[in-house]
Order: structure tokens, then C-alpha cells, then sequence
């Protein structure tokens, strides 16, 4: 029960997602390069960072209109936004476990190379 609040509270210090936040998200979502995976069972879509904001600095937001100030214009600029929009829930951070190989496996393939360079040697001494 305490969790809920602490989690009702952090939504509120943060507060709600403006219009061209959404905008931006939106526009990440379908314009930065994604890949899928499968996280605990569940199909999941993920995105570098770097490509994130390379995506963000190829759109109109870091292109300045007349009368307008570009919202992008360096890397840290777009950094610090997806900073806050990441406050804001619009996506997590994860991170990528790579499963290890058995010590046995590992054995298992030494022993295979072993013995595919031994044959290999039989045949060229024939």
C-alpha cells in the first residue's frame, strides 16, 4: 500500500507530460530505429540511446523556425530531455544481461576443436 503512494507522490513531483512532450515522445517511438526482444516473458521493443538522439536531432524540434528558438541544439540538450521524459515515465531504462556459458559447455567445445584439429592432422599426414 505504501509503495502506491510513493508511487502517486513521484508522479506529482514530476507532474503531467505537456503537449510537445507527448509530441516528442510520440516521434521517438516511431522514428528511432528499434529492435525486440523477449524480457521475462513479455515481447518488449528497446532503442539505443545514442541512435535516440541522433533521431532527435535530425527533427524539426532542432531545426529553428523564424521568431522560434530550436528546442534541440546539441547533444546535451537532447540528453537532458530525454532525461526528463524518462522522470516522466515515457520509457525505462533496462539492462542487457547476456546469458554465460557453462564451464561445461566451454570444455565441451575446447574438446570439439581439439579433436577436429587432431583429424585434420591425420588426414594431411596420409
Amino acid at each position: 500500500m505504501a509503495e502506491r503512494r510513493r508511487h502517486k507522490k513521484r508522479i506529482q513531483e514530476v507532474g503531467e507530460p505537456s503537449k510537445e512532450e507527448k509530441a516528442v515522445a510520440k516521434y521517438l517511438r516511431f522514428n528511432c530505429p528499434t529492435k525486440s526482444t523477449n524480457m521475462m516473458g513479455h515481447r518488449v521493443d528497446y532503442f539505443i540511446a545514442s541512435k535516440a538522439v541522433d533521431c532527435l536531432l535530425d527533427s524539426k524540434w532542432a531545426k529553428a523556425k523564424k521568431g522560434e528558438e530550436a528546442l534541440f541544439t546539441t547533444r546535451e540538450s537532447v540528453v537532458d530531455y530525454c532525461n526528463r521524459l524518462l522522470k516522466k515515465q515515457f520509457f525505462h531504462r533496462a539492462l542487457k544481461v547476456m546469458k554465460m556459458k557453462y564451464d561445461k559447455d566451454i570444455k565441451k567445445e575446447k574438446d570439439k576443436g581439439k579433436s577436429e584439429s587432431g583429424k585434420e592432422e591425420d588426414k594431411k599426414s596420409k
